[in-house]
């Protein structure tokens, strides 16, 4: 799957979030091992509880039983990667190799090796 079409995913993931406090909607496209694609956005809470949009996918992936190669993060800031929670989850629940892409409000795409982003990681 091209990096644009999980892009546009993510995009259009993005429009189901739900923001209270955090000012930012995020969407994420997750593409796995098998070519499936899930779609994760952020969620609000009133207090400590909001979801990330990464972590929202996860959770669709989970049903899958199948490992995520290329995540897609869109959101309209400036520049961006995941928080360490969410790192975490993806060191979870994709392969050590999988590619991140990210794209922020001007459109600009970085890639990322979800290894480099998080080195010091525990290996599996």
């Amino acid at each position: 799957m091209t990096n644009e079409f999980l892009l546009e995913l993510a995009w259009k993931a993005r429009e189901k979030a739900t923001i209270w406090k955090s000012r930012h909607k995020v969407g994420c496209a997750i593409e796995t091992e098998n070519g499936s694609v899930v779609e994760g956005w952020n969620i609000d809470g009133e207090w400590a509880t909001s979801i990330h949009s990464e972590v929202c996918a996860i959770v669709h992936l989970t049903e899958l039983k199948e490992k995520g190669i290329k995540v897609a993060i869109a959101a309209d800031v400036e520049s961006f990667t995941p928080c360490g929670a969410c790192l975490d989850w993806l060191y979870q629940f994709c392969t050590q190799d999988a590619i991140l892409i990210t794209q922020n409000k001007r459109r600009e795409i970085t890639e990322y090796r979800l290894k480099d982003l998080y080195p010091a990681y525990p290996k599996r």
